[in-house]
């Protein structure tokens, strides 16, 4: 690939042609040629090995980055442009049904990577976030981006084990920003709506909701509490919709809580020991009470 990309770097189309031609290894050479020798190129699921799909997208990705910095014709980079954006998405199809059959023999898709066919090349989600970036400030590039988004949050979701949760609640917002910006504001909503679902609290999800008034302890991380506020913005500034939202404490300010009570309850002991030593009493000084009452109300025995 180094020779094919020192070729592009000098805008050698010819020799870059004649080099493609002689290569027979992959077919995103062979499509390339064909771009390059203004033959329309029309690609489908069968185009490509699935098993290739990886490889080629990779190798594609490389040589679209040197492309983009020659002096190729912009109706050429387009054609390419377009080829790889096919690839990602049949490819991202692909790894999805791979992800499927893997949870249909009660297994993670990353725990088959010994299997050849179930491998999946760690670097195929920057892959396609690296082509996200490239095409995104490209003007007519919206679809392209919405179909790459919609990729990698299909890849994102088939190896979810590996990855932390706020990674794939990322690719879910870019997934739905891309989809809005493209006019399917109605797809955008639902995402951010299965969003705020995914990333709400786990004490609020068990809830039956017969308490409204209770308030829930919130264990999320702060990463993941940004998701949710995100999409929530996100999910009222589409649907004019107010979202009600439960009471949360988050559980740093919990734990604080639980200092300033255990400390209070240390004060009211000692003032309680205090007021129990041999001494005269007046008849409406109670601290004891008050301090079983404390006590009661935060479960402190």
């Amino acid at each position: 690939m180094r020779a094919l990309i020192e070729l592009i770097q000098h805008n050698k189309f010819a020799e870059l042609k004649q080099a493609l031609k002689d290569l027979e290894e992959l077919q995103i050479h062979e499509y390339l040629y064909e771009i390059l020798d203004n033959n329309p190129v029309e690609i489908n699921e069968e185009s490509f090995s699935p098993y290739g799909y990886q490889i080629e997208f990779l190798e594609g990705l490389q040589l679209y980055k040197a492309l983009e910095r020659s002096e190729i014709t912009s109706d050429h980079l387009k054609q390419y442009s377009n080829l790889l954006v096919h690839l990602a998405f049949f490819m991202s199809s692909h790894i999805q049904n791979l992800s499927h059959e893997a949870m249909s023999q009660n297994t993670y898709l990353t725990d088959l990577g010994h299997i050849y066919r179930f491998r999946i090349q760690p670097e195929i989600r920057e892959g396609i976030q690296e082509l996200i970036d490239l095409l995104k400030n490209r003007p007519g590039e919206e679809k392209s981006v919405a179909n790459l988004a919609a990729a990698k949050a299909k890849v994102s979701n088939s190896i979810d084990n590996i990855l932390e949760k706020y990674q794939i609640g990322e690719d879910m917002l870019q997934f739905a920003e891309a989809f809005e910006k493209v006019g399917e504001t109605e797809t955008a909503i639902r995402i951010h709506q299965g969003i705020m679902n995914d990333f709400e609290c786990e004490s609020i999800k068990l809830s039956s909701g017969i308490i409204p008034e209770m308030t829930h302890v919130d264990d999320r991380p702060e990463t993941e509490i940004e998701i949710f506020n995100k999409a929530k913005i996100n999910f009222e500034r589409l649907t004019g919709q107010k979202v009600q939202e439960p009471n949360r404490i988050h559980i740093t300010e919990s734990r604080h809580a639980e200092k300033i009570v255990a400390s209070a309850v240390e004060t009211l002991q000692a003032l309680d020991q205090s007021v129990n030593s041999p001494q005269p009493t007046h008849p409406s000084s109670k601290p004891s009470g008050l301090l079983d009452k404390v006590k009661r109300f935060f479960g402190k025995n």
